[in-house]
């Protein structure tokens, strides 16, 4: 087999496909102990790994593997990144990955940031792309919160694409999606802030963006409701006094009657 061809194992497990390289698979075997599952066994280390369901042998090319992002592959406990199968998005991992039940242990990074002088935005702000964070209902009364972003740092915007969850501590990494040749996290930016997301709400649109210093792509889900603005008359405030996680906040603004929150995307990616 040529070296640029790499050959994988499709298998299921609760809803979810996975492709595994064939070289770490020793042999396939029933579990007698419970009904229609099926038991990979890890050629190194001979354990058995319970899946749902086995398919068959796909060849892929090498250069056609999405790299997971960087801080998330060292972490990951086995994902290798993501590939295409007959036109659907399927996390490429290890017998390791498979075999292990606790979540991948991810944190915001600090990031060193210039503490802003000024008390609102200033007049020569670039324009913002503005989305509604939208809440579970809160104890106390509290402002609507926007986010923005600024436009050089948005990439894309466009309808859901496929993405994979993953089990992430935290719960502020909800997966990973591919996107032109890359594979970018998704975040829950309500969580990436401490606050507790809406849930059910509707998902209409992917925006993909950039950080300032690292530029991998990152992908977050919103509502159709996106606006482009230039925010002006707005007060800038302690990300703390209003209760928000600081990690991956750039500034805090009240503006019309609104909270404005600009992400720190460096410090997620």
């Amino acid at each position: 087999m040529p070296q640029h061809v790499l050959q994988v194992l499709l298998c299921d497990r609760q809803g979810q496909s996975y492709a595994v390289g064939v070289e770490e698979i020793a042999s396939i075997e029933r579990d007698r102990s419970a009904l229609y599952r099926t038991l990979l066994v890890d050629r190194v280390s001979g354990h058995r790994i319970a899946v749902d369901r086995v398919g068959g042998v796909t060849e892929i090319e090498r250069t056609a593997i999405c790299e997971p992002p960087a801080r998330l592959g060292r972490a990951s406990q086995g994902l290798l990144g993501i590939v295409d199968i007959e036109g659907a998005s399927v996390p490429f991992v290890t017998t390791r990955f498979l075999s292990t039940a606790e979540p991948i242990e991810i944190q915001p990074e600090a990031v060193s940031r210039a503490i802003p002088k000024d008390r609102a935005l200033p007049e020569d702000t670039p324009q913002l792309l503005v989305t509604n964070l939208r809440l579970a209902k809160l104890e106390f009364p509290m402002p609507e919160i926007v986010v923005g972003i600024p436009l050089e740092q948005v990439l894309d915007v466009s309808e859901p694409l496929p993405w994979v969850p993953l089990t992430v501590s935290g719960g502020w990494v909800r997966g990973v999606l591919a996107w032109r040749g890359q594979t970018a996290q998704v975040v829950d930016l309500a969580r990436c802030f401490g606050l507790e997301p809406q849930l059910g709400a509707g998902e209409e649109r992917v925006v993909i963006v950039r950080g300032t210093g690292r530029h991998e792509p990152l992908a977050f889900m919103t509502s159709p409701t996106l606006q482009r603005v230039s925010p002006s008359q707005s007060t800038a405030v302690s990300p703390e006094t209003v209760g928000l996680r600081t990690e991956a906040i750039r500034g805090v603004f009240r503006w019309t009657n609104r909270l404005l929150i600009i992400p720190d995307f460096d410090a997620l990616l």
